[in-house]
């Protein structure tokens, strides 16, 4: 079946009926059905329902392409036929192929034929707009067989000899110094090979393969790199603390500092033991990296003056929560020029320490000195303001609770789906209901989403009825004003595009925050004191939902201020329903 990549598929919900129906054939009872639809809509914004029937086991992957490709007239291609020819699969980019499941099998003068898991796929038109101006053949196959094959046709083998490991190494190291939005280089062993994959905006991105011979090599020579001081000369494990090359049987942590022309970065090691290999873990953080404004972060301007307002406060607890590699330690490095640091006496502990802060003591975590041990010799210090990296025990949330009490303003994060579970934590964390509720201010919660990219973005297919599901969160920020400060006078959506020179055919370049903002006020207080140990977060936000209008900053939810920054075409609808199924759950 001939199609131009432009004209439309059919949307999802008529496809979801008809696997409906198939599934229903093949003997599923009527409860299975229902608790697969009930389960789908937690993840609807993640993943298409053809996916959710196969993880629940309700049907194969096979048996899902096959009822996909009769109800579109497509032509199915099993795994024995599915294969490139010569190099079509450089007809869509690589990140397009691997996020999206589908690949350029075949392209010629007449056009192309272009195998797909699933056409309802969340962003699907981005693979569409890669392919505009040719005329498509679409096939379905299963989106494991994809997936395989988009992994063996994009896989770069890298060709090095073992006496230039040594300098493979400090290239790759330095490449990744300089490349825009890389966290991480991670060293993956297999049994056939060893697979370099670099994380970038928050997804790891392969990058080369070296052949299993090799892995053994290849981590010796990554663990004598963290040797090396800031000029790139060996110091010798023992004087730099380094990683042991001959200890392969024990995990290892190590750091370093290095030099790259005017860049200064700061490398961490992190060396596991499994049954192919040493996997390794190396942590870039640029030491020159400067910390925006609160709005540079992603916060709406309602959001960014309420937080500043809070970190005014004389006393009392700052907690913001998120999961891992969101932005937390960003979000208190940016909170920083709110405090008056030259006035006031400003302490932090950090593990590690990310970016250098102006007028703030920092004092990195060690083995000798823990986030405890630290809290209990500021006390010493006579602060003001003591910033904690991270509440991870029951000792240190005690001690901070205690500065708190008596009168320092304590900034600190925790990990939490939602800015009200943290309290749940720190309930799980021993702390007694009515201290929390005497010194939590401000309750922060925060997710990272990627940035649509503004050069190949696309009108979104379904901005009419974004606009409409979201009616009431848009007419309160339209009153408001907030709107209109932000640069929009009415919701315009977008999605990713193909792809283009500027975000290296991803659709996307860079990440932003959405926030939620919750204080702590008499009712929340009230209402934790009761429940104590039982506190409920779903109750607790009954509380901020029953005043039913998104202009109060403390009645927008996660989603809601991922969906404005939708609106203002920042970032794909999808992404933030990806991105908050968690917290609307929790909600």
């Amino acid at each position: 079946m001939i199609l131009s990549p432009t004209s439309a598929v059919s949307s999802g919900e008529p496809q979801d009926g008809f696997l409906i129906e198939q599934v229903s054939a093949t003997g599923a009872g009527i409860r299975q059905v229902a608790a697969a639809l009930d389960y789908h809509k937690q993840v609807e914004g993640r993943q298409p329902l053809s996916r959710t029937l196969v993880e629940l086991g309700l049907a194969s992957d096979e048996s899902v392409a096959r009822w996909i490709a009769a109800y579109h007239g497509w032509r199915y291609v099993p795994r024995d036929e599915l294969r490139v020819v010569a190099d079509a699969h450089r007809g869509l980019p690589e990140s397009i192929c691997r996020n999206r499941h589908a690949v350029v099998i075949c392209r010629g003068p007449s056009g192309s034929t272009v195998a797909v898991a699933d056409p309802t796929c969340p962003q699907f038109d981005q693979v569409r707009y890669a392919l505009e101006d040719t005329s498509v053949e679409w096939v379905v196959s299963p989106q494991a067989d994809i997936d395989a094959l988009v992994a063996e046709v994009f896989r770069a083998s890298i060709d090095v000899r073992e006496n230039e490991l040594e300098r493979f190494v400090e290239d790759m190291i330095r490449k990744a110094a300089h490349t825009r939005g890389l966290s991480d280089i991670h060293c993956i062993p297999d049994e056939r090979c060893c697979e370099i994959r670099w994380r970038i905006d928050g997804e790891l991105v392969p990058w080369g393969t070296l052949p299993g011979s090799m892995k053994e090599t290849v981590s010796a020579q990554i663990k004598l790199s963290s040797t090396r001081g800031a000029d790139g000369k060996s110091r010798g494990a023992s004087l730099a603390g380094g990683l042991d090359v001959a200890n392969r049987l024990e995990t290892q942590d190590a750091s370093t500092v290095r030099e790259y022309g005017s860049k200064r970065v700061s490398l961490r090691y992190s060396v596991v033991p499994a049954v192919n290999g040493e996997s390794i873990v190396i942590r870039v953080l640029d030491q020159g990296t400067q910390v925006g404004s609160l709005e540079d972060l992603g916060m709406l301007e309602d959001t960014a003056m309420s937080f500043r307002a809070g970190l005014k406060r004389p006393n009392g607890i700052v907690l913001v929560s998120g999961p891992t590699g969101h932005g937390k330690s960003t979000t208190l490095a940016a909170a920083v020029p709110c405090l008056d640091a030259r006035a006031k006496r400003v302490l932090s502990v950090e593990d590690p320490v990310e970016y250098r802060m102006r007028s703030v003591t920092q004092a990195p975590v060690s083995p000798r000195m823990p986030f405890a041990a630290a809290l209990r010799a500021f006390l010493r210090h006579n602060p003001d303001i003591v910033i904690v990296g991270e509440i991870r025990d029951a000792e240190t949330a005690s001690l901070a609770m205690r500065l708190a009490l008596t009168g320092h303003l304590i900034i600190t994060t925790v990990h939490a789906n939602t800015a009200v579970q943290a309290i749940s934590r720190l309930l799980d964390l021993g702390i007694e209901a009515p201290m929390l509720a005497s010194t939590a201010r401000l309750l922060v919660g925060q997710r990272l989403v990627k940035r649509l990219c503004t050069g190949c973005r696309q009108p979104h297919r379904k901005a009419a009825a974004l606009a409409a599901d979201n009616i009431r969160l848009f007419r309160a920020a339209r009153d408001s004003g907030l709107l209109a400060r932000s640069g929009a006078s009415e919701p315009e959506f977008f999605e990713a595009g193909g792809g283009c020179s500027l975000c290296r055919g991803s659709g996307f370049s860079g990440r932003t925050g959405i926030f939620e903002f919750r204080e702590m006020g008499s009712m929340l207080s009230d209402l934790l004191v009761r429940q104590r140990s039982r506190f409920d977060p779903s109750s607790a936000e009954s509380l901020f939902g029953a005043s039913g209008e998104a202009k109060d900053i403390c009645a927008r939810t996660m989603r809601e201020d991922g969906m404005l920054k939708a609106a203002l075409g920042i970032a794909a609808p999808e992404e933030v329903l990806g991105a908050t199924l968690d917290a609307a759950k929790a909600r």
